[in-house]
């Protein structure tokens, strides 16, 4: 983030300040670092000049009556997230917030953060995440937008349609024709996904849905949510969601897929994975991939929170906003690396080179490293070190009583696509091997890729 200008206000406003009265066109800053919430304050200043910011102490905000609260176009929280196991939840100030004023923006910056305290935060209501460090004056800019001007997106969002006007709000629940919302899944400022039913299926079912009109979607977003559509309907397999239906309202693109109660492979994460369920997973991981890469598709985001758990452990892959068909030229931006995850992306896609299959193999090696470990292969306090974790570190060794699978860690996690596997059938191959029962053979050797430390 830029330094504060030495012209900004470094007063904070006292709890007996007339806080409602000014909230009018201001967003609310909170953090107990008052350089840090200055600093946020002038970058919100920068990326909306009519829009302008509180900045509270957490005593304070905590202090504030929830209709003063609720009075501020936006809630911009910075969160503190510790490894101490005694520490305070960081993100019970988010849930208190988020009961006071159910429709307010609420956005999350994560200082010590990793991708399971961003999911963690979304789904207990914040509808945007940002590592401090990572966060853009474009994206910023491209959530507040809206916000500071109502008058002008109510206009845009709506459409006359004879005698009746449409106004769409991008905060509500959708109301898709045939379906019933009976809660929220997930949401980001782009989509949000809804467990629901429809009288037609028997089953519920994930409803991922895109307001057309309104708050900060892109033309980019929507071409992203319509390929994942295609993508999906033209796939057929167990360990690939089903589409089960999808469409385009006045109002809304939507997605309907299988639910998936069991909740994701990154939850399951949380406690230690079995060897058997750890190469039971990336079997199926690798089939899916098959299946992905014979239709000429990438998938360029796979990680354990796109990887969903079914009650019979199966494992099934979702999310294909970010992929590609592969003989499609594809502009990789610096931002298409923020809807993937750093932990789990390939060296070419970090120098900005759209990766081919051998790039989702790269995030299957990460992901079967965790899995066999329960640790990630490259941490750091920023985004710079991750990267160039994945771009010079040395692939780390594995565990002694997992040893065996070293072999195949090495080419999957090979810097050079040209050094790993060059399909996904070839890595199912070696797996199927080096997992099988160790047999000493004739001659009193063990079998290749079967270490004997």
């Amino acid at each position: 983030m830029n330094n504060p200008s030495p012209m900004t206000e470094r007063r904070e406003p006292t709890i007996s300040a007339p806080i409602l009265k000014r909230a009018s066109g201001r967003c609310l800053v909170v953090h107990d670092d008052l350089e840090l919430r200055l600093r946020l304050a002038a970058l919100v200043r920068r990326a909306i000049p009519k829009m302008d910011a509180d900045c509270l102490s957490t005593a304070s905000f905590d202090a504030l009556a929830p209709d003063r609260v609720s009075g501020y176009l936006a809630l911009l929280l910075i969160v503190e997230f510790s490894l101490r196991d005694d520490a305070a939840d960081p993100l019970a100030r988010l849930v208190r917030a988020r009961g006071q004023a159910p429709q307010m923006p609420i956005f999350v910056f994560a200082r010590g953060g990793d991708e399971r305290n961003a999911a963690r935060t979304i789904k207990l209501g914040a509808n945007d995440y940002w590592p401090i460090h990572a966060v853009k004056i474009g994206e910023l800019t491209e959530v507040l937008r809206p916000l500071a001007e109502p008058v002008r997106d109510a206009a845009a969002a709506s459409t006359t349609m004879g005698a009746t006007t449409v106004t769409v709000d991008s905060w509500r629940q959708p109301q898709i024709g045939g379906y019933r919302v009976l809660k929220t899944i997930a949401q980001s400022t782009t989509a949000a996904v809804y467990l629901a039913r429809n009288d037609e299926l028997s089953q519920p079912v994930a409803l991922k849905v895109q307001a057309l009109r309104g708050h900060v979607v892109t033309d980019a977003d929507r071409q992203r949510f319509v390929r994942e559509c295609k993508i999906l309907s033209s796939l057929n397999h167990r360990s690939i969601a089903d589409v089960l239906d999808y469409g385009i309202t006045d109002e809304y693109s939507y997605l309907a897929l299988e639910y998936f109660p069991c909740g994701s492979l990154r939850d399951r994460l949380k406690n230690p994975v079995s060897e058997a369920d750890a190469i039971n997973y990336a079997r199926q991981i690798g089939e899916a991939l098959q299946v992905l890469h014979a239709a000429h598709v990438v998938h360029r985001d796979l990680k354990p929170s796109n990887l969903m758990l079914t009650d019979d452990n199966r494992v099934v892959l979702i999310d294909f906003g970010s992929a590609t068909v592969q003989r499609e030229a594809s502009d990789l931006s610096r931002s298409d690396l923020c809807t993937g995850t750093p932990y789990y992306v390939c060296p070419e896609q970090i120098a900005n080179r759209d990766p081919d299959g051998r790039g989702d193999l790269y995030s299957l090696g990460i992901v079967l490293y965790e899995m066999l470990t329960g640790a990630l292969p490259y941490q750091g306090e920023n985004l710079g070190e991750i990267f160039a974790g994945h771009r010079s570190s040395p692939v780390p060794r594995l565990p002694r009583h997992v040893l065996r699978y070293q072999p195949i860690i090495d080419r999957l996690m090979a810097k050079s696509p040209d050094d790993r596997y060059p399909s996904a059938t070839l890595f199912l191959e070696d797996l199927s091997a080096v997992s099988a029962p160790i047999r000493t053979s004739v001659d009193g050797t063990r079998p290749m890729g079967v270490s004997n430390t």
